[in-house]
């Protein structure tokens, strides 16, 4: 009976996570350049084979079949470029994300809605100063253009204030989340001299709101079941208990 209860305790706990990971997407589905979750789930069995075992599956005898969260895994699959015409939209066509400075360290992200401080910097709003090759790009109150190659001009071509700083990385296993679809990595990062810069589109979000709908209506299934099946546990166990005082 005490398995049931584990069973059905750490299920309830994986579901939970799961329901906030469904949650996050659905959240940020208008995040330009987010980037969808996915919680990967296995069972208590699994773990101590592969951590005990160094991955070998050799047989240990029964064990538990204990629901876990394994890990949370990020989609990197980029979505599609979509025209909005506004001058500080910029998306990247291929690999690559912006690198920008926050308070925090830097950070990199594929969402390109740029805007201009008080500074006349180029900011990612409530992240901070988006980073050129040569450091934050200060472009005052002109009207700014963007070439294909990332470098930041006056409208008429006659001033240059710098050249974003497009960066990649060899594993993305490397790159942890951070607020407002950036990201945050150990590893040192690789310029990417051939990224492609597209002033005035953002990169929509790889979120499908159908399959996050589906998910969440399967996770919310999976929940009240466990959570009515504990229940008759709860009340089973109290009459055990009854029956044994007498």
């Amino acid at each position: 009976m005490f398995q049931g209860f584990y069973n059905l305790a750490s299920n309830l706990i994986v579901q939970n996570r799961n329901m906030n990971v469904i949650s996050n997407n659905m959240t940020n589905i208008s995040t330009p350049g987010f980037k969808s979750d996915q919680l990967i789930q296995g069972t208590f069995r699994d773990e101590i084979l592969y951590r005990y075992e160094n991955g070998s599956q050799t047989p240990i005898g029964k064990t538990s079949q204990i629901n876990t969260a394994n890990e949370v895994v990020t989609d990197y699959t980029p979505n599609a470029l979509r025209e909005t015409g506004r001058t500080l939209d910029f998306g990247l066509n291929g690999r690559g994300f912006f690198a920008v400075q926050s308070g925090n360290g830097t950070v990199y992200t594929r969402n390109g809605a740029f805007n201009v401080d008080n500074e006349g910097y180029l900011i990612l709003q409530g992240i901070g100063r988006v980073q050129g090759q040569n450091g934050p790009i200060r472009v005052g109150t002109d009207d700014i253009r963007v070439n294909e190659q990332g470098y930041v001009l006056s409208e008429n071509g006659a001033n240059v204030y710098g050249r974003l700083q497009i960066v990649d990385f060899e594993n993305y296993n490397q790159l942890e989340k951070a607020a407002n679809g950036t990201f945050r990595a150990d590893a040192q990062p690789q310029v990417v001299e051939g990224a492609i810069v597209k002033q005035g589109y953002l990169e929509d979000s790889n979120v499908s709101m159908v399959k996050e709908m589906t998910n969440m209506m399967s996770g919310q299934r999976a929940l009240q079941s466990s959570a009515q099946l504990l229940k008759m546990y709860d009340q089973l166990s109290g009459k055990a208990v009854q029956l044994g005082s007498m």
